[in-house]
């Protein structure tokens, strides 16, 4: 990642060790992105948020101590990283303690914020490839006896998230542009080999057969919930071993209203978004997806 890039991130993320609990959600990048945690700072998962409900397991909850996993969670005093357009409207306030590229992306490609009408200038890769990238671990992913990372294990990555998709976008299209503009930034360059030699089926096939869009859900009552997923995590711990990709079980949780996802217009903020709002991100550039606490 570049210098003027990893600058622009809060100081909490050179601080954390392991009295940090992390926060995950309810798809693989959230789950490889506690996995790296976990590798580098030796914390683990305390809470699970599946958009429904936040489960714990902490014995005492301490705000200061809490990191969102790929979360784009709305309270300015929770550490969280993240990956999503979390503005509808230039002037939309952002949570102070995101790390999120799309929070502070003017340095990156010169313009104002991230948002519905700079939607498609987006960072529109995965949390984890941030975290990896701010932390500069990627060899910290290399099996015994290589050099560099295997052809799976880069087909993995680029699969969350879905971030290949970005490679195969008509040249006219402005996210192309800003696909390689970002690519360059954050020192991704790695991954074009794979997009010169497959085409975007060929991704999504090796995507869908690995199980690599599967989902995390919580299972059970009488205070125990154990957690469930469609992910393949023997395949995952094959390809990373020096990873922890296990599941946590938790003993209680608050519920939120349903998620909506609703639709706005240009100039619309999200400070006029109705209700308590937890968890919020800009899904497109009119549809925003919100979770709200319950009345």
């Amino acid at each position: 990642m570049k210098q003027e890039l990893k600058e622009k991130f809060q100081e909490w993320t050179n601080e954390i060790d392991n009295t940090y609990s992390l926060i995950l959600t309810n798809d693989l990048d959230s789950l490889f992105t506690v996995a790296i945690l976990r590798l580098l700072f030796g914390c683990d998962v305390g809470m699970f948020y599946d958009f429904h409900r936040l489960y714990s397991n902490l014995e005492k909850f301490d705000k200061s101590k809490i990191i969102g996993c790929d979360l784009a969670i709305e309270d300015e005093e929770t550490r969280t990283f993240c990956n999503h357009v979390t503005r509808m409207w230039k002037d939309d306030k952002v949570n102070p303690m995101s790390a999120n590229l799309n929070n502070f992306a003017k340095g990156v490609y010169g313009g104002g914020s991230i948002q519905s009408t700079t939607y498609f200038r987006k960072y529109n890769g995965s949390t984890l490839l941030m975290v990896l990238s701010l932390y500069g671990v990627f060899d910290k992913l290399i099996l015994p006896n290589h050099t560099e990372l295997t052809e799976e294990q880069k087909l993995i990555l680029v699969s969350i998230d879905s971030y290949f998709w970005g490679a195969y976008h008509p040249k006219h299209y402005e996210a192309h542009k800003y696909f390689y503009i970002w690519q360059k930034a954050l020192g991704l360059e790695m991954f074009n080999d794979l997009f010169n030699k497959y085409t975007k089926s060929e991704i999504m096939n090796f995507q869908r057969e690995h199980r690599l869009k599967g989902s995390i859900f919580a299972k059970g009552n009488n205070d125990t919930y154990e957690l469930g997923t469609g992910l393949d995590i023997g395949y995952l711990q094959e390809q990373f071993p020096m990873l922890d990709f296990s599941l946590a079980t938790f003993d209680r949780y608050c519920e939120f209203d349903n998620p909506t996802k609703e639709q706005f217009y240009t100039g619309d903020s999200k400070h006029d978004l109705t209700g308590r709002v937890f968890s919020m991100a800009v899904t497109n550039r009119n549809e925003v997806k919100v979770t709200r606490f319950k009345d």
